[in-house]
């Protein structure tokens, strides 16, 4: 893994060009414009407010590191849903490879185990990541489309089904509520093409029912070979889609088709629009070649054949997405990540603040998936050279905050 205090030139040098970018001229004139239309706060981002030495940034290394090659099974990770943090300094891991919620204490030594696999209550098929709500925690099971509610010790109190189509959350609200949207289906179809739907997004109670319909966005475009019989898809390389992020009672969405943000009220209402500046960059054929490396590396041998066939036909998009990812933190600050390029050491951040205004910037390892941001801290999973799957807690350091 390359870590923050080892960054390569490729990102430093791109941390630098959205610093100078956020600097504005000497005197500079305005950080950004707004204004008003119909109601709605429309925010044009010119420059940023942080200095170079000022943008925040994490520990060199990991606080607390959980997942083994060889070691005890409670130790080894496996299909891993996401993690979240107690205000106690206990970390609890989803392990969807057992079914189980594995409780680690500050240090990452392992406490207990809840659950397993199966269908009945407090048992679990493919999981998704834990979300802490006030005194409960929430665990979506993909396969099974069901809810489940546990105390912070991990007890089974109720789970609930959610209604129609709507199958991938995305988000939580501050009341318990979530924004959740519809999954993606494919039919088998005699078609060589790119592939693009719209997928709802949905404000959904505490017990699934449909409460609001927040709108409906561009899916994720994907690559479709298929005959009558059979059909095989694979997400576009650097192709465009809707990202999510949810903080108090806002919904925050942006297709990566331009940079422009949506923040949303939880009955659908549009409050907002975050704009910036910005010009697409160019998908090199080196970014290509890395790009399929990347996945034929993971890929059996009749999978290799499909994505071989599909990278030689497939047309690949010129330039990269406006920005490849959209989180929350503790505080309310929205982190747009900027799109990046297969094999760059680090992913930049854009932090915006509660009103839309860009504040300046962070850095993550670009192998890092980011689930969860405090105030001090940031949580994620990490796949090492090996596979070996590890949730990594680190410190989040900010210079003048």
């Amino acid at each position: 893994m390359r870590r923050i205090g080892e960054r390569g030139r490729g990102s430093v040098v791109a941390l630098a060009l959205i610093l100078a970018a956020c600097a504005g001229g000497e005197g500079g004139g305005p950080a950004f414009t707004e204004r008003d239309s119909a109601g709605v706060t429309i925010v044009e981002n010119l420059r940023g407010s942080w200095s170079e030495d000022q943008s925040w940034r994490l520990s060199p290394e990991p606080i607390v590191d959980i997942g083994v090659l060889e070691g005890e099974d409670v130790y080894q990770l496996f299909q891993v849903g996401g993690a979240t943090l107690l205000d106690d300094g206990r970390i609890v891991v989803a392990n969807g490879g057992t079914g189980e919620l594995r409780y680690y204490d500050g240090d990452g030594r392992f406490l207990k185990a809840v659950g397993r696999k199966g269908e009945g209550p407090g048992e679990f098929e493919s999981m998704g990541s834990p979300i802490l709500v006030g005194d409960s925690i929430f665990v979506w099971d993909f396969r099974l489309r069901r809810m489940s509610v546990l105390d912070r010790e991990g007890g089974f109190g109720r789970s609930f089904r959610v209604e129609g189509a709507l199958t991938v959350p995305a988000g939580t609200f501050s009341d318990g509520s979530f924004l959740f949207t519809a999954g993606l289906t494919f039919r088998p179809s005699e078609i060589a093409a790119v592939v693009r739907d719209t997928a709802l997004y949905a404000h959904v109670g505490r017990e699934g029912e449909v409460l609001d319909s927040i709108g409906r966005f561009p899916s994720i475009e994907f690559y479709m070979l298929g005959t009558d019989q059979r059909a095989a898809a694979t997400s576009l390389p650097f192709g465009r889609r809707t990202y999510a992020a949810v903080h108090g009672q806002t919904a925050y969405l942006g297709s990566s088709d331009s940079y422009e943000i949506l923040r949303y009220a939880v009955d659908g209402r549009l409050e907002g629009i975050v704009r910036v500046g910005h010009e697409h960059s160019p998908v090199t054929q080196g970014d290509i070649e890395r790009e399929k490396a990347d996945r034929l590396g993971d890929a059996d041998d009749n999978w290799r054949r499909t994505l071989e066939r599909m990278f030689a036909e497939m047309p690949i998009p010129s330039t990269m997405p406006a920005f490849d990812g959209l989180e929350t933190d503790a505080l309310g600050n929205l982190w747009v990540r900027e799109a990046v390029r297969p094999g760059a050491p680090d992913a930049v951040w854009t932090v915006f603040d509660t009103g839309g205004r860009i504040r300046g910037t962070a850095l993550t390892p670009a192998d890092l998936s980011v689930v969860e941001i405090g105030t001090d801290y940031l949580l994620g999973t990490w796949r090492d050279e090996l596979d070996v799957e590890h949730g990594r807690l680190y410190e989040l350091i900010k210079p003048g905050a």
